[in-house]
């Protein structure tokens, strides 16, 4: 009989208990779209909560979550294969005077929890727990990763942007509030959950350039014949080479942009003749962006790269969209005649030193007498109808970029094609912070007396003071990669519009 009264009592308690209605009210949001921060960034808001009739509850928790969630379609057997981990959960810490007494929210009353979190710049290392067959890969897995694939959150706070990602990989990030009850001698149970987006670009610095020796998606130096015409004979051989740029920096999330030209590549030219041959004269050099996103149902174990991601059957894929960026004429660039002694085909230990003559060395047919160059610097700016996200590496989905550059040149005979020659080189995309953008030229001269203070003052060896301040707590319960088989709530199969990839230069 008590059995019979409990059970019926609980289900007469399921059924008329109110469900609470969370808001949640983030600090500056700016109607209409997602708030956006970047590292050490203070992401600070209120959870409101009302019913409409007397709820009992034990807890309220907030968390700021980060998670990543891949896709990929088999194509040996029918079906999908994918993964998803949480990366990240911070959460906010509730004192018990700040609860009411007793643990009931009550009808027509209004209840506030305020929340502050700090978006870090690293993960804890238990997140990348996977085997490795590179030694540098812990480091980039625990770095934390930006936003990626949620089209409502590409955005600069005016328009909603594509991000250049399929809708087989995201990262996404939000800030979670539930109304946690717990029933005796059984598990606790959310009586609402709700949660809010935000938008996380961190601060990425420069890494050191790629090593491109054994990947041949990239090309930094090609040769070719020039030659006089269809089924001729050749003037000689042109080399056409250039070095991984400076970085792409991208600005904080909510800033404006203080420069419209982001970087610039330099090409330089060599042209080898046969004899006494003029060299060719220039076209047009055109420049686009490859974006590729590599994802993968099972952890990468080293640095991935398009090259190496050909199999959706083996669990990873490969999504790549190209942006044109610039097209410019070059005729008018200038030829420097050389002449070096016969039989040298080296250079000397002074020009050795300069990158562009260790990138344009001489040719395969070379003779060592007289050659040409010349240098063309292409300004790279970005589109802004576009999102981009710094380069990244997480256990799960990663982001690389490759500047195309090809120039063409005329021959003294017609052409029924005008030749070209094309490189792909690696290019870096970093975010600057905006404690570097506030401190950008106002660099502080250290005096003497400066000097002095610091390393002729006594000095305390006193512990220092601490202050109880109760941050955001690091949770412990951070979930691991799930396999395939476990893997949940997969993309949406709506895609991303596509950039119209086609070539954008035309000869001069």
């Amino acid at each position: 009989m008590t059995s019979f009264v409990t059970r019926s009592s609980s289900t007469l308690e399921s059924l008329t208990q109110s469900r609470p209605k969370v808001d949640i009210e983030l600090t500056g949001q700016t109607e209409g779209f997602v708030s956006s921060y970047t590292t050490k960034d203070r992401i600070e808001g209120t959870a409101v909560i009302t019913v409409d009739r007397d709820t009992r509850f034990d807890d309220v928790e907030i968390t700021f979550e980060g998670t990543s969630r891949t896709s990929v379609e088999r194509v040996a057997m029918p079906g999908r294969t994918g993964a998803y981990q949480t990366f990240l959960r911070l959460r906010q810490p509730i004192e018990d005077s700040a609860y009411p007494m007793p643990r009931v929210l009550e009808a027509g009353r209004t209840y506030k929890f305020p929340f502050t979190f700090v978006v870090p710049d690293r993960l804890l290392p238990h997140v990348c727990s996977h085997a490795k067959t590179n030694a540098h890969v812990e480091r980039s897995h625990t770095l934390l990763p930006p936003s990626l694939g949620d089209p409502m959150l590409a955005n600069d706070g005016k328009s909603l942007l594509n991000d250049l990602a399929p809708d087989m990989c995201r990262i996404s990030y939000l800030i979670r509030v539930s109304v946690q009850r717990k029933p005796e001698n059984a598990p606790s149970k959310a009586l609402a959950s709700v949660g809010k987006k935000v938008r996380i670009i961190p601060a990425v610095d420069e890494e050191p350039p790629l090593n491109i020796a054994d990947d041949d998606s990239y090309c930094i130096r090609k040769e070719k014949d020039v030659k006089r015409g269809f089924m001729r004979g050749k003037l000689g051989r042109l080399v056409v080479a250039s070095s991984q740029p400076k970085p792409v920096q991208l600005c904080p999330p909510n800033s404006e942009a203080t420069d419209s030209v982001s970087t610039a590549a330099t090409v330089h030219l060599r042209f080898d003749p046969v004899g006494n041959e003029e060299p060719p004269r220039l076209g047009t050099i055109w420049s686009k962006l490859r974006v590729s996103s590599l994802f993968s149902a099972e952890p990468w174990g080293d640095y991935p790269s398009p090259r190496n991601v050909p199999w959706a059957q083996i669990g990873q894929g490969c999504y790549t969209e190209t942006v044109p960026l610039s097209t410019m004429c070059v005729a008018s660039a200038h030829w420097t005649k050389h002449t070096s002694p016969r039989g040298l085909s080296r250079c000397d230990s002074m020009e050795s030193t300069s990158s562009s003559e260790s990138l344009t060395g001489p040719s395969a047919s070379f003779t060592g007498e007289t050659y040409y160059t010349a240098s063309v610097v292409v300004p790279i700016t970005l589109p802004k109808t576009r999102a981009f996200v710094p380069t990244f590496h997480s256990c799960l989905i990663s982001r690389l970029y490759c500047l195309e550059l090809s120039i063409s040149y005329h021959t003294p005979n017609a052409n029924i094609l005008t030749p070209t020659a094309t490189l792909k080189i690696p290019i870096q995309f970093t975010s600057r912070s905006r404690s570097d953008a506030k401190t950008k030229g106002s660099e502080h001269e250290i005096t003497q007396h400066e000097v002095n203070a610091e390393f002729f003052s006594p000095r305390s060896v006193a512990p220092p003071t601490l202050v109880q301040v109760a941050p955001p707590e690091y949770s412990e319960n951070q979930g691991p990669i799930l396999p395939p088989d476990r893997s949940i709530d997969l993309m949406s199969t709506a895609r991303l519009p596509r950039v119209n990839a086609g070539s954008v230069g035309t000869a001069c």
